[in-house]
């Protein structure tokens, strides 16, 4: 316990610069299979005057509210460290996420930070700043953070007060990327690793998670949360994912006979106007072949937006004995009339943005789904605290990192 609580900040409950240091060491091993991704430096200039402004605890609870931002908007990055480094600096530092996701996610925390220093007062007290650096594998981790301290300088005489520097090793690693990706997608060289979703109460299974991988030439092993960006930045999300769904119902992986699995569906793929009519003619094509129980996850932001669209997808798995889910959940307290339309058998929605939820609205999330029959599933569970947490706020159906250590 002692060792654990070394690594947190005792304001933000945040890892602090000794954690974050040591998993820098532990990035840059020879064995590791990360080979880019960005490290965000956030500055906030400056929390001594506004100690002086509104006092330490009203400054206490700002930067609280400062960490569930960062916590919310890079919580689709897998192995993210969040750290504050020192009273006024804080780290993001994201394994595998490309250039434009991290500038995307960079200028929804400067908004979201923008929003809450008006609300504490702190307009004449508090400048946010933010540099962007993309590492790659051969940065050793003095490099990491002296590029990254390069980055927020120049951020600050930035106009946008975000400043991004890339790498010329790292457009050289993205575009050999691209051309494995191609190069699979002709070849369908695509593999399932399968990921639990668990009942942690009950020590029960409830299914498999199905991510799609590749595997280069070079033998490094490719990840969804990787390839993705790049396939959409291709224009090859709909030629691949006919290509996977074609694979799964006409040859079928045996290793999975009998089990519930679940195979998520991209947003910008389920939009797409021929995807309903591609679905339709594989599942009445290849309707007998599948010889496990399938789950298709469709992205909440597509359900909520396109509802009528989502109900003929629902009819048409129901029609061919499948099911639907729902992932990455959020809401607007005003309109849940959605999820009572479709009635997936589940909704996933981060773990953490399910506890920084307050009291109220979490019930009415509970209330209906439990009167529904539809499971809640807290995403991205990484660590015991999280989990207790959950505990708390009566959450059990889990999936994430930690269900390797339960």
């Amino acid at each position: 316990m002692k060792q654990e609580l070394k690594y947190i900040d005792e304001t933000t409950k945040l890892n602090n610069r000794n954690y974050f240091i040591d998993k820098l060491l532990q990035y840059s091993d020879k064995n590791n299979t990360l080979t880019f991704g960005v490290n965000i430096l956030v500055a906030l200039d400056d929390v001594k005057e506004a100690n002086n402004d509104i006092g330490y605890l009203k400054v206490d609870k700002f930067l609280e509210q400062i960490a569930k931002v960062f916590k919310i908007n890079t919580n689709k990055i897998n192995n993210s460290i969040i750290a504050r480094m020192n009273g006024s600096e804080f780290c993001l530092f994201l394994p595998e996420c490309s250039n434009k996701q991290a500038l995307n996610i960079a200028k929804e925390i400067q908004n979201d930070i923008e929003i809450l220093i008006n609300k504490t007062n702190l307009n004449n007290s508090i400048k946010c700043y933010i540099g962007l650096y993309e590492y790659n594998k051969n940065d050793t981790v003095s490099k990491i953070l002296s590029s990254s301290n390069n980055v927020l300088i120049k951020a600050k005489l930035n106009k946008s007060k975000i400043y991004q520097k890339s790498s010329s090793i790292i457009n050289q690693n993205i575009h050999n990327l691209e051309e494995t990706i191609i190069k699979a997608i002709n070849l369908n060289n695509f593999y399932f690793i399968s990921f639990k979703a668990i009942d942690f109460k009950h020590k029960k299974v409830l299914h498999n998670r199905l991510s799609l991988s590749l595997k280069g030439d070079d033998n490094i092993v490719y990840r969804y949360n990787q390839l993705i960006p790049i396939v959409e930045k291709l224009g090859l999300i709909n030629t691949l994912y006919n290509n996977v769904l074609r694979t799964i119902f006409m040859t079928p992986d045996e290793s999975l006979n009998g089990f519930i699995c679940s195979l998520r569906l991209p947003y910008n793929y389920l939009v797409t106007d021929s995807t309903y009519e591609n679905l339709k003619e594989i599942l009445n094509t290849y309707k007998n072949n599948l010889p496990f129980e399938l789950i298709i996850e469709i992205p909440n932001d597509f359900a909520y937006k396109y509802i009528e669209k989502t109900k003929l997808y629902t009819q048409l798995l129901k029609k061919y004995a499948l099911s639907i889910g729902i992932y990455e959940f959020n809401f607007e307290l005003t309109d849940l009339n959605y999820i009572k339309k479709i009635e997936p058998n589940y909704i996933k929605g981060d773990a953490t943005y399910l506890i920084s939820l307050d009291k109220k609205n979490l019930s009415t999330i509970k209330k209906i789904t439990n009167n529904l029959n539809i499971d809640l599933i807290a995403t991205d569970v990484k660590d015991k605290e999280i989990l207790i947490e959950l505990e708390k706020n009566e959450i059990y159906l889990i999936q994430g990192s930690i269900i390797n250590s339960l």
